[in-house]
């Protein structure tokens, strides 16, 4: 059986960025329940390097505050030469791209920061058509994820807004009132960054 990766590590930075750690646990949490849900499901994954019709069709890709915090992290640090250049480009110009400001060459530039939601939308059988959103067209394909991944993950998350008790976080999950916390990726103010990227103010 393949072994599935360990939880991604930045060491330097975690002891510099007190909230790194956390972000990165949830997103291992996420990434085993993709794999338990995928295994489950038992069929052979359409998606792959070079597949990046939901990052054009999706407009309305949750991402939550700590995520963001990692983005933005990964964008202006991890992020060099011309991959960072157009990178920045596409964020100053990311209302007119018609895509997620972070697909380059039809990948995804901040691939290992990339947000819950991206991890969890998997397809199955053929690769999407041009423009098809597979969540509308054909539902039976989309990957259900593992329930108990996400909401353990979607449950530290609210860690992160200084939610320790955990009846409390699991009554916001249970709920669905932790998705008031997320944000449209598509619809952020992502001149913002790209000026940080540059080292220019706002």
């Amino acid at each position: 059986m393949k072994q599935q990766p360990g939880r991604l590590r930045f060491p330097e930075d975690e002891k510099r960025q007190p909230w790194l750690p956390l972000l990165l646990e949830i997103q291992h949490l996420t990434n085993q329940g993709v794999a338990a849900a995928i295994k489950a499901d038992g069929r052979k994954l359409a998606c792959g390097r070079g597949c990046a019709s939901c990052c054009r069709t999706h407009t309305d890709i949750p991402v939550y505050p700590l995520e963001l915090m990692g983005i933005a992290w990964y964008a202006t640090e991890k992020l060099e030469g011309d991959l960072r250049e157009r990178v920045r480009a596409q964020l100053q110009q990311h209302r007119d791209l018609g895509a997620c400001p972070f697909l380059v060459d039809n990948a995804c530039a901040i691939h290992p920061l990339r947000p819950m939601a991206c991890r969890q939308f998997n397809v199955f059988g053929t690769v999407c058509a041009a423009g098809e959103d597979a969540f509308h067209t054909r539902r039976g394909d989309v990957l259900n994820p593992d329930a108990k991944h996400k909401n353990e993950a979607l449950r530290e998350m609210l860690r992160h807004h200084n939610i320790k008790d955990g009846r409390e976080r699991r009554r916001l999950v249970e709920s669905g009132e932790v998705h008031r916390l997320a944000q449209s990726l598509r619809e952020m103010r992502w001149e913002t960054l790209a000026a940080r990227m540059t080292g220019e103010k706002p």
